[in-house]
């Protein structure tokens, strides 16, 4: 089964030079609206698992074949269309986004950072990189604690709920068990010493 797939968007021009062929030695047309150029291919769908970096490769080199010449708006690697009918239809949706952007591109690369408008100036500042660097890795590390947090409490929820329930059923178990965690060997306050044990309230085990 064949789908159409988007690797970017620029401003066409006469004497722009396009790759001949793209993903999986697919051919590479382009779909042209005024000033605005898309190129495409028709490809086999789904991909090859096995060549899917590959894949990706083949579709960077397309997007930095038209890059070295012009600007562009690089699409992902999955915008894939049904047919040609859906693919028109989204360049006419994003035409004049699409040139916004563009033009905005073409003001960073020609225009010196101190006469451009300050939104497009800050752009260009040095410490941007940084700043955007710095949120990133925030963003990560932070959900990457939250989720180590949750795990923490799902076992002790569990661990509680496992308990209750060996010591409703007689179970010959002792008064108190460690969860093995650090804060075990420092002891533990009184609410956390009833959750653990099975006498305080505790969540439904979710399954």
């Amino acid at each position: 089964m064949s789908r159409i797939l988007a690797y970017c968007g620029f401003q066409h021009a006469p004497e722009l030079v396009l790759p001949a062929l793209g993903v999986t030695a697919a051919p590479v047309h382009v779909a042209s609206s005024g000033e605005l150029g898309l190129l495409w291919s028709e490809v086999e769908w789904p991909f090859d698992p096995e060549r899917m970096q590959k894949s990706a490769v083949e579709f960077h080199g397309v997007v930095h074949h038209v890059f070295r010449q012009r600007a562009v708006i690089p699409f992902r690697l999955l915008s894939v269309f049904d047919d040609q009918q859906a693919f028109t239809a989204f360049a006419a949706q994003n035409h004049e986004r699409f040139l916004e952007d563009l033009e905005r591109t073409m003001a960073l690369l020609i225009f010196p950072p101190e006469n451009l408008a300050p939104p497009l100036a800050a752009l260009l500042d040095p410490n941007l990189r940084q700043t955007v660097a710095n949120r990133v890795n925030e963003s990560i590390l932070g959900n990457q604690g939250a989720r180590r947090e949750a795990r923490i409490r799902n076992l002790v929820r569990l661990r509680a709920w496992a308990e209750k329930k060996a010591r409703e059923a007689n179970k010959d178990i002792p008064s108190k068990l460690s969860l093995g965690l650090d804060a075990d060997k420092e002891g533990h306050d009184d609410d956390d010493d009833e959750a653990m044990n099975g006498n305080g309230e505790t969540d439904a085990m979710v399954s």
